[in-house]
């Protein structure tokens, strides 16, 4: 493993081979092992730390982003939660303890404030945050979500450059 990873559109690149640990693809081992049924990130690094879940999208084209977002939103949300829950599953099975850090870098030039804090709140309030505070549950399921640019993740994780590719 050379935790060097492109993501599924061969655009952009992911160095994560200073992470103690990374994967970047689960969801082949997902598929040769039971049919694919469960959804999971693109790239799972891990740190002193933490457990980085590192969730990757990008809309280039014109007009791709803001249609996609009114006509399939809900279901692009849907999507984005069934990775992290999916790729949660396999950390625990592996028995990573970690604090667990959930990070969607979502690339497009029609990104604004309004967009991003809109996707945000409502991939949040369905992540387990209050789930966690239930006294049967006794094992933190996560510590943080972000949404970012390509450029604010390589400023704050400039240990696992993400680039494009030429």
């Amino acid at each position: 493993m050379s935790g060097i990873y492109t993501e599924e559109n061969g655009k952009y690149q992911i160095d994560l081979t200073n992470a103690l640990y990374s994967i970047g693809d689960l969801g082949i081992k997902y598929a040769k092992t039971i049919g694919g049924m469960q959804s999971d990130v693109d790239w799972i690094a891990e740190t002193e730390d933490a457990m980085i879940l590192i969730e990757f999208k990008s809309y280039e084209k014109e007009g791709t982003f803001p249609k996609y977002e009114q006509e399939k939103g809900e279901q692009l949300y849907q999507k984005i939660l069934k990775k992290y829950y999916g790729t949660v599953f396999f950390l625990m099975a592996c028995g990573k303890k970690k604090p667990i850090y959930f990070i969607w870098i979502l690339e497009s030039p029609h990104m604004d404030s309004f967009v991003r804090k809109k996707y945000f709140q409502s991939i949040k309030k369905r992540l387990p945050f209050e789930l966690q505070k239930l006294p049967e549950i006794k094992v933190k399921l996560i510590e943080n979500f972000k949404i970012m640019s390509v450029k604010e993740w390589n400023e704050e994780y400039s240990q696992f450059p993400l680039t494009k590719i030429t």
